[in-house]
């Protein structure tokens, strides 16, 4: 469908050699003719070269035009990409041209929704758009780049038209009640209803890693004063950030700072050591601590490994020992003292932070953890909307299972759950979609993509 023209600068804001002005709808390659003058006859997917030329004959700019004849274009209309060089006013003056010959200016992500509305993607894959821009890692680039080229959409997909044939089945079982054809079994439908949830669970697992893929982790280092959280800090920022002393207390307040492990985003908090204290400044700093415990995704649990556990050591761990936590013994280069029965079932990490020795396998370690395999290839991870639907339709089905296995229901009545089910999943891909959601997903786009 051509829907009204829309025009945005689509490269950032600033100086640069080049900036970008798209033109999308009915109609552009007309308004954009009024003004840029080539010696070409314009052909599809070619650039021109010619001049920009104002209401009044004089020349804005070289550039290179570009004309994309719907529906083979990233929108699926007509579309129009005019390349000048990037100076703010040139391009301010350019788009007021654009703006008087009859475009509107675009919204954020109007391109990219006309290119859902117009089949061109699903709605997945207009999610990976936006984090494809804005990742913040490599490996956040790489599961947005999977996600941009369909894996999510084909994984969801598969579930939905699993669904729709049991639904096909069922009404074939309506129709043809009273004549002797076989249609499927309630076995069968146990089986295939488990199949999906199975499928479902999996893909829920990868909820938290692709929240921490795109927002980062938040690590706290903990542990009693003095057994080497700053130096820990300052190896695993590979700077040095954090006072170290040999005095106690050194680490009155929390220090915060944000880090990239193996391309992941990680806020790195290196809290005050956690004790009984008198002195009021300390007990603030410890309380801080308390709360950076309750807040991270993952706690280190520092300990001295060159003198035996104290008291302090075992308390705290009974602090942190519910939470996701890794065990790192520290100071190993000066011997290893610790008795470690206390942490049976947990696995221990031993570093030397003074040394730098065992911090890459911590590393790798911490991201083990929260679900980032470095040595595995990257899959298509689901986020927070996806998420929802897909407990949604995960509940549907588990309540249906329940009650098929106790009794015997109508396939009209199976019908009706696994239909609902279904739509959970086509709200992913978009197959279903309402206003207010795709309003919630494109107004997170910069405008001009």
């Amino acid at each position: 469908m051509q829907r009204e023209p829309i025009v945005a600068v689509a490269t950032p804001y600033g100086e640069g050699a080049i900036g970008l002005i798209r033109l999308s709808g009915k109609g552009v390659l007309q308004i954009v003719r009024r003004f840029f003058k080539t010696k070409d006859d314009i052909k599809p997917r070619f650039s021109h070269y010619g001049e920009l030329i104002d209401a009044e004959g004089n020349v804005l700019d070289e550039g290179l035009l570009v004309y994309f004849k719907a529906p083979h274009s990233y929108t699926g209309e007509d579309l129009v990409e005019v390349s000048l060089h990037g100076n703010p006013m040139i391009l301010r003056d350019a788009l007021r041209l654009f703006l008087s010959a009859g475009c509107r200016l675009a919204e954020p992500g109007e391109f990219t929704k006309r290119a859902f509305l117009n089949g061109k993607i699903d709605l997945t894959q207009a999610e990976a758009v936006a984090e494809l821009i804005t990742s913040k890692s490599e490996l956040a680039r790489r599961n947005a780049l999977k996600q941009l080229r369909g894996e999510l959409s084909r994984k969801v997909n598969r579930l939905r038209e699993s669904l729709l044939e049991l639904c096909a089945y069922l009404e074939a079982d309506i129709e043809f009640s009273e004549e002797d054809i076989p249609t499927i079994t309630k076995e069968q439908v146990i089986s295939r209803v488990g199949e999906v949830l199975d499928s479902i669970n999996r893909l829920l697992d990868t909820a938290k890693t692709g929240k921490f893929l795109r927002e980062g982790i938040k690590l706290a280092i903990v542990g009693r004063p003095n057994v080497g959280k700053s130096s820990l800090f300052n190896a695993l920022l590979r700077r040095e950030r954090a006072i170290v002393t040999d005095i106690e207390g050194t680490t009155r307040d929390f220090l915060e700072e944000s880090v990239s492990l193996k391309g992941v985003p990680v806020v790195l908090v290196d809290t005050a050591g956690i004790r009984e204290t008198q002195d009021p400044v300390e007990r603030i700093g410890v309380e801080r601590s308390e709360e950076k415990v309750r807040e991270a995704d993952l706690i280190l649990f520092v300990i001295d490994a060159s003198e035996p556990l104290r008291k302090e050591d075992k308390e705290i761990y009974e602090k942190v020992r519910e939470k996701e936590h890794l065990v790192v013994a520290n100071k190993v280069d000066l011997g290893y003292k610790v008795s470690v029965e206390i942490f049976e079932g947990d696995s221990i990490i031993k570093v030397s932070a003074l040394k730098k020795s065992g911090i890459q396998e911590l590393e790798r370690e911490i991201l083990n953890r929260v679900g980032i395999n470095l040595d595995g290839e990257v899959g298509a991870y689901i986020s927070l909307r996806h998420e929802v639907n897909l407990k949604k339709s995960k509940e549907v089905l588990e309540r249906f299972l329940e009650r098929y296995r106790r009794q015997d229901i109508s396939p009209e009545i199976a019908m009706l759950d696994i239909r609902e089910a279904t739509l959970y999943l086509e709200e992913i891909v978009g197959t279903v979609a309402t206003e207010d959601i795709l309003g919630s997903i494109f107004s997170r786009f910069c405008i001009g993509k």
